[in-house]
């Protein structure tokens, strides 16, 4: 079986640089004549989860002008993320703790044996990152796909069918394993893919509720450590979920995350 993983809050935990982020460009709005206390702008980032797939930009536009301020500053707010809280993210990114342990113990199966990949939402840096870590190796290397590398990102479809044309197979005889239900366990449900979703806190968009009817989750988990035993459960391949259907999509927006 191909095992494709998640990396944003799936291997590597992004928490640290989430809450950086939301308290410079507050900081930032606030500076520069935005009217939005601090838990207003906690509860406008969480509504704004809710709107629909919108991204970074999208949300400080509707920050700003909410706030009474002109549209033209979501742009400076824009760069000023771009220059000086971006770069902090190879800094404050790390991987979680069983992160290693658990892809050592999936590649070392005797039975069933798996083969490993990435589909992910990240820029380009991430790749020496993850070779720093210790982290690169586990994974076949053409199977290794970021969105910043292709230029499609996720929860798009052709993200997912290229990485699985990588590894040669079709989407029944893969598994994708990730922490953003409506990212990366809805669309790969859709393709026929079978599913482990890690169920951690959204540090983008924490107070966020829940997803409702998570009906593509085969199997959820709360940390890394958890998958290698969800898989060995998981039944044989049945092929493409027959419930597929507009009833059964989840109704919550995920919060764009750097390289979203």
């Amino acid at each position: 079986m191909f095992v494709f993983f998640d990396i944003g809050d799936t291997l590597i935990d992004e928490s640290d640089f989430a809450r950086f982020r939301r308290q410079r460009v507050f900081e930032f709005l606030t500076q520069h004549g935005v009217r939005i206390t601090a838990e207003e702008y906690d509860t406008d980032l969480n509504s704004l989860s809710m709107r629909g797939r919108m991204t970074f930009f999208d949300q400080l536009r509707w920050l700003t002008q909410r706030g009474g301020a002109s549209p033209l500053l979501a742009m400076a707010v824009f760069r000023d993320y771009i220059l000086h809280i971006a770069p902090e993210a190879p800094r404050r990114f790390q991987p979680f703790a069983d992160a290693r342990d658990c892809l050592r113990a999936l590649v070392e199966s005797p039975a069933p044996r798996y083969s490993l990949g990435i589909i992910a939402n990240q820029p380009t840096w991430i790749r020496a990152s993850m070779r720093e870590w210790g982290l690169l190796d586990f994974f076949e290397a053409d199977c290794v796909v970021i969105s910043d590398e292709v230029a499609v990102s996720k929860p798009s479809s052709e993200i997912f069918q290229f990485a699985l044309a990588q590894a040669g197979v079709p989407a029944t005889e893969a598994l994708m394993v990730g922490n953003d239900y409506l990212h990366d366990i809805e669309p790969a449900k859709w393709l026929g893919m079978r599913t482990v979703w890690i169920e951690r806190e959204d540090h983008y968009a924490p107070g966020a509720p829940p997803i409702e009817n998570p009906w593509a989750a085969d199997a959820r988990v709360a940390s890394l450590a958890e998958v290698p035993a969800a898989l060995a459960r998981l039944p044989a391949a049945n092929g493409h979920d027959p419930r597929l259907g507009a009833s059964h999509r989840a109704t919550r927006a995920p919060s764009p995350k750097p390289g979203a």
